[in-house]
């Protein structure tokens, strides 16, 4: 799918969202969820086009895939946390919204722990490598 074709297909679904809306508003946020189901579902053939690509080139470098896929997980998490803090918004649930995100937040922070415990561990390494 294109980038047109996406923001074509889109900008359709946000039609038949608003129209719905009008007519049967409690429908409505059943409908921009699949809606919003649906794009993502469409984009994931060319993300893990990209992913792929990705592992290539950290092959041919010779860079550990490892902190690549953490960065990717990260980013995946907080889309994933922000769409569905979208939806509870569009539903009108802005409290539920803010606990949506906050827990997104966490798991970012548990996703990244043991990139940050080694990172803490090289550190550590390299002080007592330093004579005092």
């Amino acid at each position: 799918m294109t980038a047109v074709d996406f923001i074509l297909a889109a900008l359709f679904l946000l039609f038949v969202v608003v129209i719905f809306r009008q007519m049967k508003p409690e429908l409505a946020v059943i409908l921009a969820l699949a809606a919003g189901a649906l794009l993502l579902l469409s984009l994931l053939p060319t993300l893990l086009l990209l992913l792929g690509v990705m592992r290539d080139i950290m092959a041919r470098a010779r860079v550990d895939f490892t902190y690549v896929a953490l960065v990717v997980k990260v980013v995946g998490l907080a889309y994933l946390a922000q769409f569905a803090a979208d939806v509870a918004r569009d539903a009108g649930e802005t409290a539920l919204a803010g606990k949506i995100e906050l827990g997104g937040r966490v798991a970012i922070l548990a996703a990244a722990l043991p990139a940050l415990w080694a990172l803490m561990e090289v550190l550590l390494r390299l002080m007592e490598a330093v004579p005092s």
